[in-house]
């Protein structure tokens, strides 16, 4: 179990979403239906590890609130020390950097661009992720432009055709991020986080999701992007209802205070937010079918994983 500890220090499951992102960016940029090369295998193998350091780098500094709550488990139960952990990130740095020359500038550029933008999210005293809007755009450019950029990178050059490109995925991926924010307004705020939700309070928050998803759908029509596009409208239907059952149910403050949700408000945040990435990887897969048997494997081996070491059943359907 020990070489398994440190490969789920990466956090597969949650490198799942960085696959995704990067097979979109790598499809809009002519990577054609099927087709994978050695050169974006290579692509895919380094970005994973500069993600994966990030995660780390994240359970580190999360390290005692984890323990507090009892969560993930690897690094509050001392089954990887903080040092070995630190050697990891390291290790896991160097090599792709090193492999990222067979690359050009621009790439290796982005993949320091991704790596920062991890670091400014999770670590003090930027912590990106506790802080109104920094959270949002981080997530929206993390996995929306950088994580796509460097998917497309493996097929074409840099161009404003890539930020053009990936527009809808930065608007889709915003406004299921501020949707996130939702269901944990009452935890973050008793943790001192202000996120964009605790900062706007749940129903600016549903119009800000809602308006980035229709943001999404409208860009997704324009430049003719079909796998975003029904995914799209889905969220937006979604996101809608669940502004107009927030609408029915209270009236807004006069003062513009907070309104509390109900269960079933925040129930249909989370639906959104739970359809969003699978309806993307589903559309992922039918264009590259080999993805499917990668995501069944982190699956699965996550399933034996911490069934063994801790007894837990996860990942949950």
């Amino acid at each position: 179990m020990h070489l398994l500890d440190y490969i789920f220090l990466l956090r597969p499951t949650v490198l799942v979403p960085v696959w995704i992102f990067l097979l979109i960016g790598h499809y809009r940029a002519g990577g054609g239906i099927f087709s994978v090369t050695p050169s974006f295998i290579l692509g895919f193998v380094i970005y994973t590890m500069i993600m994966g350091a990030v995660y780390i780098v994240n359970q580190i500094t999360d390290i005692e609130t984890d323990r507090i709550n009892d969560k993930l488990f690897i690094l509050p139960r001392g089954l990887v020390s903080v040092r070995a952990a630190y050697v990891e990130i390291v290790g896991l740095i160097a090599v792709a950097f090193a492999l990222s020359f067979f690359f050009s500038p621009i790439y290796r550029t982005f993949l320091f661009l991704s790596f920062i933008l991890g670091l400014l999210y999770s670590v003090r005293p930027a912590k990106f992720k506790g802080r109104p809007f920094l959270d949002l755009l981080s997530n929206a450019l993390g996995y929306g432009f950088l994580a796509f950029s460097v998917g497309w990178l493996s097929v074409r050059t840099f161009s404003i055709d890539t930020f053009v490109y990936s527009i809808p995925y930065i608007l889709a991926v915003g406004g299921v991020f501020v949707n996130t924010t939702i269901p944990d307004i009452g935890g973050d705020k008793a943790s001192g986080e202000i996120t964009t939700g605790v900062y706007l309070g749940e129903r600016k928050a549903l119009i800000l999701a809602l308006v980035l998803v229709v943001g999404s759908l409208i860009s997704s029509v324009v430049l003719l992007d079909f796998i975003c596009l029904p995914c799209a409208a889905i969220a937006s239907i979604i996101f809608f209802w669940a502004y107009t059952v927030k609408s029915q149910r209270q009236k807004p403050p006069s003062s513009g205070g907070e309104i509390s949700g109900s269960a079933d408000e925040k129930r249909v945040a989370l639906i959104s937010v739970r359809l969003s990435a699978p309806l993307l990887a589903l559309a992922v897969c039918v264009i590259y079918p080999w993805f499917l048997l990668l995501l069944l494997l982190v699956f699965l081996l996550s399933r034996y994983y911490y069934k063994r070491r801790f007894n837990f059943v996860y990942p949950r359907i």
